[in-house]
C-alpha cells in the first residue's frame, strides 16, 4: 500500500513538473512572438540608409603634407629599405552614405573617415542628413589613412605567414532617426591589403605590386564594397533600454537574460 501510495505521488510530481516545463515553454515563445512582432513594427519603422565604398585608388597615392593625395608614385619608383622606408603613402576609398527616406537622420563617425574641405582633410563631426541634400548623400566623405612604405612591408610579410594584416584603415557608421523608440545601423568599414612587394632580385628594395592585372583598387586591396550593418532595436534609447533578441526554446531565457515565469519584458 505504502509503495502504491509513493509511486502515485512520484506520478503527480512528475506530471505537475511536465505541465510546469510546458507552460514556462509556451510563455518563452509567446514573448519571442512578442518581441519578433515588435522589431519587425520598428524595421518598418527604420531610416532607409546605405553605406558603400567606391572610387578606391589604384595605384595608391604618395601622402602629401599640403593636402589631400594628388599625384601618383612615378612608374617604376622604388623604396630602398631603410633609407625611404620611411616615405609614405595613403589607401583611401570615397564613402557614400545614402539616405532614401522622407525624413532625416542623425549620422556620426568614429575612426579613419575624414571630409575633403579645400583639397586637405578634416575630421568627420556628427551631422543630421536630410533626403533632398545633394540627393540625401553625404558628400565628400573618404576612408583615409597614410601609412609608411615600412608598414605596408609588413601586410606583405604577415600575409606570407597567414597572419592577419596589422596595418588596416577603419571606420565606423551610425546612423539613427531621433525617434526614442527606434533602431540604431552601425557599419563598420575597413580597407588594406598588401600594396607594396619586395623585389624579385634585389634585397631591401620594394616596388608597388603590379602583378595586380586591374587599373583599379577594386581587386588589388581587400575591402566590401557594400559593408553589412548591425541593427540595434531599442525599447527606449534614452533610458538605454534595448529589446532583447528573441529566444525560442527551454530554459525560460530571452535573450542573453533569464526572466520568472510570469515577467515579460515591455515592447514598444
Amino acid at each position: 500500500m505504502i509503495a502504491w501510495q509513493s509511486a502515485l505521488t512520484r506520478k503527480a510530481v512528475t506530471v505537475s513538473h511536465d505541465a510546469l516545463e510546458v507552460a514556462q515553454n509556451a510563455l518563452v515563445i509567446n514573448e519571442a512572438v512578442a518581441i519578433d512582432a515588435a522589431r519587425a513594427r520598428l524595421d518598418a519603422q527604420a531610416p532607409a540608409v546605405s553605406v558603400r565604398l567606391t572610387d578606391v585608388q589604384w595605384p595608391p597615392y604618395a601622402w602629401s603634407h599640403v593636402g589631400m593625395p594628388v599625384n601618383p608614385w612615378p612608374a617604376g619608383y622604388e623604396w630602398h629599405f631603410p633609407e625611404k622606408q620611411d616615405e609614405r603613402t595613403v589607401l583611401q576609398a570615397r564613402v557614400v552614405v545614402q539616405n532614401h527616406g522622407n525624413r532625416h537622420v542623425n549620422v556620426e563617425y568614429e575612426g579613419d573617415l575624414v571630409r575633403e574641405v579645400e583639397h586637405r582633410p578634416r575630421p568627420t563631426a556628427s551631422h543630421a542628413l536630410w533626403p533632398h541634400q545633394g540627393n540625401g548623400v553625404s558628400p565628400n566623405l573618404f576612408l583615409h589613412k597614410e601609412f609608411t612604405i615600412k608598414e605596408l612591408s609588413e601586410n606583405y610579410e604577415a600575409s606570407l605567414e597567414g597572419r592577419p594584416l596589422p596595418h588596416r584603415v577603419t571606420g565606423i557608421i551610425t546612423v539613427h532617426d531621433s525617434r526614442d523608440s527606434g533602431v540604431t545601423d552601425r557599419w563598420e568599414l575597413e580597407l588594406t591589403d598588401c600594396p607594396v612587394r619586395p623585389h624579385q632580385s634585389r634585397t631591401g628594395v620594394w616596388l608597388i605590386d603590379t602583378d595586380t592585372d586591374t587599373d583599379t583598387g577594386s581587386e588589388a586591396l581587400a575591402f566590401a564594397s557594400h559593408p553589412a550593418f548591425e541593427r540595434t532595436y531599442w525599447i527606449s534609447r534614452q533610458r538605454g533600454q534595448r529589446l532583447p533578441d528573441p529566444t525560442y526554446g527551454p530554459g525560460g531565457r530571452i535573450g542573453n537574460r533569464s526572466l520568472p515565469p510570469s515577467s515579460s519584458p515591455q515592447l514598444p
